[in-house]
Protein backbone atom coordinates (compact mmCIF):
# COMPACT_ATOMS: atom_id res chain seq x y z
CA UNK A 1 0.00 0.00 0.00
CA UNK A 2 1.38 3.41 -0.94
CA UNK A 3 2.18 6.23 1.49
CA UNK A 4 -0.55 8.31 -0.16
CA UNK A 5 -3.12 5.65 0.72
CA UNK A 6 -1.98 5.54 4.37
CA UNK A 7 -1.91 9.27 5.02
CA UNK A 8 -5.69 9.95 5.03
CA UNK A 9 -6.27 7.17 7.60
CA UNK A 10 -3.60 8.56 9.89
CA UNK A 11 -5.10 12.02 9.51
CA UNK A 12 -8.60 10.83 10.37
CA UNK A 13 -7.28 8.93 13.40
CA UNK A 14 -5.30 11.95 14.57
CA UNK A 15 -8.34 14.17 14.16
CA UNK A 16 -10.49 11.79 16.19
CA UNK A 17 -7.89 11.66 18.96
CA UNK A 18 -7.64 15.47 19.00
CA UNK A 19 -11.42 15.80 19.29
CA UNK A 20 -11.40 13.25 22.09
CA UNK A 21 -8.73 15.18 24.01
CA UNK A 22 -10.67 18.40 23.48
CA UNK A 23 -13.85 16.89 24.88
CA UNK A 24 -12.03 15.47 27.88
CA UNK A 25 -10.66 18.92 28.57
CA UNK A 26 -14.12 20.45 28.19
CA UNK A 27 -15.52 18.01 30.76
CA UNK A 28 -12.69 18.61 33.22
CA UNK A 29 -12.94 22.37 32.77
CA UNK A 30 -16.68 22.18 33.39
CA UNK A 31 -16.17 20.18 36.58
CA UNK A 32 -13.57 22.70 37.78
CA UNK A 33 -15.95 25.60 37.12
CA UNK A 34 -18.83 23.88 38.91
CA UNK A 35 -16.60 23.20 41.92
CA UNK A 36 -16.23 26.95 42.27
CA UNK A 37 -19.99 27.17 42.80
CA UNK A 38 -21.03 23.93 44.52
CA UNK A 39 -19.84 21.24 46.89
CA UNK A 40 -18.39 18.23 45.09
CA UNK A 41 -21.14 15.88 46.31
CA UNK A 42 -23.79 18.20 44.84
CA UNK A 43 -22.51 17.92 41.26
CA UNK A 44 -23.77 15.20 38.93
CA UNK A 45 -22.21 13.72 35.81
CA UNK A 46 -25.15 14.99 33.75
CA UNK A 47 -24.58 18.50 35.05
CA UNK A 48 -20.90 18.37 34.09
CA UNK A 49 -21.74 17.19 30.56
CA UNK A 50 -24.41 19.89 30.17
CA UNK A 51 -22.06 22.60 31.45
CA UNK A 52 -19.35 21.39 29.08
CA UNK A 53 -21.69 21.34 26.11
CA UNK A 54 -20.86 17.68 25.50
CA UNK A 55 -23.76 15.30 24.78
CA UNK A 56 -24.28 12.91 27.67
CA UNK A 57 -23.85 9.87 25.43
CA UNK A 58 -20.53 11.17 24.17
CA UNK A 59 -19.39 12.08 27.69
CA UNK A 60 -19.70 8.42 28.72
CA UNK A 61 -17.08 7.53 26.11
CA UNK A 62 -14.52 9.43 28.18
CA UNK A 63 -15.62 9.02 31.80
CA UNK A 64 -17.87 6.40 33.33
CA UNK A 65 -19.26 8.64 36.07
CA UNK A 66 -18.60 11.75 38.17
CA UNK A 67 -16.02 9.88 40.22
CA UNK A 68 -13.97 9.25 37.07
CA UNK A 69 -14.19 12.95 36.21
CA UNK A 70 -12.97 13.94 39.68
CA UNK A 71 -10.13 11.42 39.57
CA UNK A 72 -8.90 12.80 36.25
CA UNK A 73 -9.32 16.37 37.47
CA UNK A 74 -7.39 15.58 40.67
CA UNK A 75 -4.52 14.25 38.61
CA UNK A 76 -4.54 17.34 36.38
CA UNK A 77 -4.63 19.71 39.35
CA UNK A 78 -1.71 17.84 40.89
CA UNK A 79 0.32 18.38 37.73
CA UNK A 80 -0.57 22.08 37.73
CA UNK A 81 0.38 22.46 41.39
CA UNK A 82 3.70 20.72 40.76
CA UNK A 83 4.35 23.06 37.83
CA UNK A 84 3.60 26.06 40.06
CA UNK A 85 5.97 24.85 42.78
CA UNK A 86 8.70 24.01 40.25
CA UNK A 87 9.20 27.64 39.21
CA UNK A 88 12.83 28.76 39.74
CA UNK A 89 13.82 29.98 43.19
CA UNK A 90 16.69 32.20 41.98
CA UNK A 91 14.64 35.36 42.49
CA UNK A 92 14.26 34.62 46.19
CA UNK A 93 16.80 35.50 48.84
CA UNK A 94 17.59 32.11 50.33
CA UNK A 95 19.84 32.40 53.37
CA UNK A 96 18.55 29.42 55.36
CA UNK A 97 17.18 26.10 54.17
CA UNK A 98 13.95 27.03 55.96
CA UNK A 99 13.52 29.88 53.47
CA UNK A 100 13.11 27.38 50.62
CA UNK A 101 10.39 25.51 52.50
CA UNK A 102 8.58 28.78 53.19
CA UNK A 103 8.66 29.69 49.47
CA UNK A 104 7.07 26.33 48.63
CA UNK A 105 4.38 26.90 51.26
CA UNK A 106 3.64 30.43 50.05
CA UNK A 107 3.28 29.21 46.47
CA UNK A 108 0.94 26.41 47.53
CA UNK A 109 -1.26 28.76 49.56
CA UNK A 110 -1.51 31.16 46.61
CA UNK A 111 -2.39 28.28 44.29
CA UNK A 112 -5.14 27.03 46.60
CA UNK A 113 -6.51 30.54 47.12
CA UNK A 114 -7.01 30.85 43.36
CA UNK A 115 -8.37 27.34 42.78
CA UNK A 116 -11.64 26.28 44.44
CA UNK A 117 -11.44 22.94 42.60
CA UNK A 118 -8.02 22.26 44.13
CA UNK A 119 -9.24 23.16 47.60
CA UNK A 120 -12.15 20.72 47.36
CA UNK A 121 -10.33 17.82 45.71
CA UNK A 122 -6.87 18.03 47.29
CA UNK A 123 -7.31 19.47 50.79
CA UNK A 124 -11.06 19.58 51.40
CA UNK A 125 -12.57 18.02 54.50
CA UNK A 126 -15.04 16.08 52.35
CA UNK A 127 -12.52 14.74 49.85
CA UNK A 128 -13.16 11.00 49.28
CA UNK A 129 -10.23 8.62 49.92
CA UNK A 130 -9.73 7.69 46.26
CA UNK A 131 -8.89 11.30 45.33
CA UNK A 132 -6.63 11.68 48.35
CA UNK A 133 -4.67 8.62 47.17
CA UNK A 134 -4.06 10.32 43.83
CA UNK A 135 -2.94 13.44 45.66
CA UNK A 136 -0.59 11.39 47.87
CA UNK A 137 1.24 10.18 44.76
CA UNK A 138 1.69 13.79 43.70
CA UNK A 139 2.82 14.78 47.21
CA UNK A 140 5.72 12.36 46.86
CA UNK A 141 6.74 14.13 43.65
CA UNK A 142 6.48 17.47 45.44
CA UNK A 143 8.71 16.10 48.20
CA UNK A 144 11.28 15.04 45.60
CA UNK A 145 11.13 18.50 44.03
CA UNK A 146 11.63 20.11 47.44
CA UNK A 147 14.63 17.87 48.11
CA UNK A 148 16.12 18.70 44.70
CA UNK A 149 15.88 22.42 45.44
CA UNK A 150 17.46 21.98 48.87
CA UNK A 151 20.30 20.03 47.25
CA UNK A 152 20.67 22.72 44.59
CA UNK A 153 21.08 25.63 47.01
CA UNK A 154 22.45 24.01 50.17
CA UNK A 155 24.99 21.42 51.18
CA UNK A 156 22.44 18.91 52.46
CA UNK A 157 24.00 16.04 54.43
CA UNK A 158 23.35 12.49 53.37
CA UNK A 159 20.58 10.86 55.38
CA UNK A 160 18.70 7.59 55.01
CA UNK A 161 15.23 7.59 53.49
CA UNK A 162 15.56 11.25 52.52
CA UNK A 163 12.77 10.97 49.91
CA UNK A 164 10.42 9.63 52.59
CA UNK A 165 11.40 12.42 54.99
CA UNK A 166 10.50 15.12 52.44
CA UNK A 167 7.29 13.29 51.54
CA UNK A 168 6.30 13.27 55.22
CA UNK A 169 7.12 16.98 55.38
CA UNK A 170 4.69 17.66 52.53
CA UNK A 171 2.03 15.55 54.23
CA UNK A 172 2.44 17.46 57.51
CA UNK A 173 2.07 20.78 55.70
CA UNK A 174 -0.99 19.50 53.83
CA UNK A 175 -2.55 18.38 57.10
CA UNK A 176 -2.49 21.97 58.37
CA UNK A 177 -4.16 23.11 55.16
CA UNK A 178 -6.81 20.40 55.50
CA UNK A 179 -7.55 21.41 59.09
CA UNK A 180 -7.94 25.01 57.98
CA UNK A 181 -10.36 23.93 55.25
CA UNK A 182 -12.40 21.89 57.73
CA UNK A 183 -12.73 24.74 60.22
CA UNK A 184 -12.67 27.83 57.98
CA UNK A 185 -13.34 26.61 54.41
CA UNK A 186 -10.12 28.30 53.26
CA UNK A 187 -6.48 28.51 54.32
CA UNK A 188 -6.25 31.28 56.90
CA UNK A 189 -3.01 33.25 57.38
CA UNK A 190 -2.60 31.78 60.86
CA UNK A 191 -2.98 28.21 59.58
CA UNK A 192 -0.63 28.95 56.68
CA UNK A 193 1.93 29.99 59.31
CA UNK A 194 1.22 26.82 61.31
CA UNK A 195 1.83 24.72 58.20
CA UNK A 196 5.27 26.27 57.76
CA UNK A 197 6.05 25.85 61.44
CA UNK A 198 4.99 22.20 61.49
CA UNK A 199 6.82 21.20 58.31
CA UNK A 200 10.03 23.00 59.26
CA UNK A 201 9.95 21.65 62.83
CA UNK A 202 9.76 18.10 61.49
CA UNK A 203 12.65 18.69 59.08
CA UNK A 204 14.75 20.21 61.87
CA UNK A 205 14.85 16.80 63.52
CA UNK A 206 16.90 15.65 60.50
CA UNK A 207 18.68 18.76 59.22
CA UNK A 208 21.17 20.89 61.18
CA UNK A 209 20.25 24.45 62.11
CA UNK A 210 22.61 25.82 59.47
CA UNK A 211 23.50 24.46 56.04
CA UNK A 212 26.23 25.93 53.87
CA UNK A 213 24.98 27.71 50.76
CA UNK A 214 26.27 26.38 47.45
CA UNK A 215 27.60 28.59 44.68
CA UNK A 216 24.73 28.47 42.18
Amino acid sequence: MSEQQLTPKRTRRSGTQARGRARRDLLLNAAAELLAEKELEEITFNEVALHAGVPKGSAYHFYANISDVYSALTKRIGEELLECLAQPLEGHSLKRWEDAIEVFCDRAVTFYAERPDARQLLIGGKTPPQYKRTDRENDRRIGELMLNYLDLFFDVPKMPNREDILFFTVEIIDLMYCLSMIHHNHITPSMAAEAKRAGIAYLRSYLPAELALRDC
